[in-house]
């Protein structure tokens, strides 16, 4: 099921009854400005993604494994650019001026993501390597297709180190904000915890079909 939960946008601005210190304000600052920077580079990395990977999956030459797979490879990639480009990204900008106002958003689409991403590894791994080669030397690109569709993941990470830095600033006056802050950690690390938990089973997978041919391709009949 999906999983709506709170991520946030901070501000000094909508602290109730608090009075944070300089320094503190300081530190707000710098974490909030951090989180936009970073989503603008997150939000380039997945329309990169799309404009120079996604047309691929139209040629000719496309080999027969990978046909009909775009969804397979790169999952709800595109949903998640359109969130994140027409809906997260415009409101952290415009909450910059604003630091402690919260917004809800739905983050389930992740767990989605999550759950398709061994299903992509496995696939690129036989056959989407080698053909999306071509195109990253064409790009002159040092990083690969498989290096930018671990960027999703990697950004839930993200989200949860700039969390733990907004709720050590924030005081335990602002009873309201860190409770927004808290339920926004915790979605995050349930997200986190869900993708660990699909790739470490996924592993475990892997290793039993392995075990079993391997069993079967040393079995000798000595009667």
């Amino acid at each position: 099921s999906e999983l709506s939960q709170a991520v946030v946008n901070l501000s000094l601005d909508g602290a109730k009854g608090s009075s944070p210190s300089c320094v503190g304000a300081l530190q707000l600052r710098h974490i909030i400005d951090e989180m936009v920077t970073t989503e603008r580079e997150y939000v380039r990395s997945l329309c990169y993604i799309i404009d120079s990977y996604f047309p691929e999956m139209e040629r000719l030459d496309l080999p027969q494994d990978l046909r009909g797979k775009r969804s397979v490879i790169f999952g709800n990639l595109e949903k998640l650019y359109d969130f994140h480009s027409q809906y997260f990204l415009r409101e952290l900008e415009s909450c910059c001026n604003h630091p402690l106002r919260v917004s809800h958003y739905q983050f389930g689409m992740y767990a989605l993501y999550s759950k398709n991403k061994p299903k992509s590894d496995s696939l690129l791994a036989s056959h989407g390597n080698t053909f999306f080669k071509f195109k990253q030397v064409q790009l002159g690109d040092k990083m690969d297709l498989a290096s930018y569709l671990l960027k999703p993941i990697q950004r839930m990470s993200k989200y949860a180190l700039l969390l733990k830095d907004l709720i050590k600033e924030c005081s335990e006056a602002q009873e309201q904000e860190l409770g927004y802050l808290r339920a926004a950690e915790e979605m995050v690390k349930f997200q986190l915890r869900h993708g660990n938990d699909l790739l470490a089973m996924d592993a475990i997978q892997v290793c039993h079909r392995f075990a079993q041919g391997d069993r079967r391709g040393s079995s000798v009949d000595y009667a």
